[in-house]
């Protein structure tokens, strides 16, 4: 019996075709996904097929979005900085306002307090010291000049009152002088315990002789003797050196206003 042709013929080395077109495409399919997955990573090769698949991103778009970030966050931080300032400012604008507010505060207090102590140094003084006559009337004052008084200028205060009105020792002291002075008529002389020295003159007649006399105590009544041109009580000060005192800033600064 004859055998078949070709049954036992050597078999061709290779793949065949349809085998070949299969690896084929599984090389393809793994060079795509490589080529994918590098440009995924680095970008596209180049001569790589898939980049006429798929273009790849111009690296400008890249630059234009970074730069967008960055002038994002440039802005954002300048806001940052602009609000900070301001609100800084603002800050610093409430404290100092605040510590001007408690500077006049402190300014007033002290003013008010200030006030109270002068009120009260007034007030006790005013007990230490009173007004040499209940009723009156200011007719010359201290240093005025004219003919009518020997050194040129007066020496004292004159208050205008009617005859009889009592005289008062304006503060407590001593009577060193108590009777007749020539210009000055019937006249006491108080001296105080600091020095100073008050002197009551032109009264019509006196009420102490010498010894201590108390504040607002009746010394004498008015009067027109002496060089006198009417009834009025002549006050002179005197400092403890000797000097000329104005009587009526004296009292003042004693707390007592004529």
């Amino acid at each position: 019996m004859a055998r078949s042709a070709g049954r036992h013929r050597r078999p061709r080395r290779g793949l065949s075709l349809p085998a070949a077109a299969g690896a084929a495409a599984v090389t393809v399919a793994l060079a795509g996904s490589l080529s994918m997955a590098t440009a995924g990573a680095s970008g596209p090769a180049p001569g790589s097929s898939l980049a006429l698949d798929t273009p790849a991103r111009p690296a400008t778009t890249g630059q234009a979005a970074d730069a967008g970030v960055f002038d994002g966050l440039e802005s954002a931080a300048q806001s940052l900085v602009d609000v900070t300032t301001t609100a800084s400012s603002s800050t610093h604008s409430s404290i100092r306002a605040e510590e001007v507010k408690k500077k006049k505060q402190r300014e007033r207090r002290l003013a008010a307090q200030r006030a109270a102590r002068e009120a009260a140094e007034r007030e006790r003084l005013a007990r230490l010291y009173t007004k040499p006559l209940s009723s009156y009337r200011v007719s010359a004052q201290y240093g005025v000049r004219g003919w009518a008084w020997s050194r040129g200028y007066h020496t004292g205060l004159d208050l205008t009152a009617a005859y009889g009105t009592p005289v008062k020792a304006v503060h407590s002291g001593k009577v060193t002088v108590a009777g007749w002075d020539g210009a000055y008529g019937y006249k006491v002389e108080i001296t105080h315990s600091d020095g100073t020295q008050t002197w009551y003159a032109h009264m019509s007649r006196l009420a102490v002789s010498g010894g201590s006399v108390s504040t607002g105590q009746t010394i004498g009544h008015v009067g027109s003797t002496g060089n006198s041109y009417g009834n009025h009580l002549h006050l002179e000060v005197h400092a403890p050196g000797g000097g000329e005192l104005n009587p009526y800033t004296w009292l003042q600064d004693k707390g007592v206003t004529l």
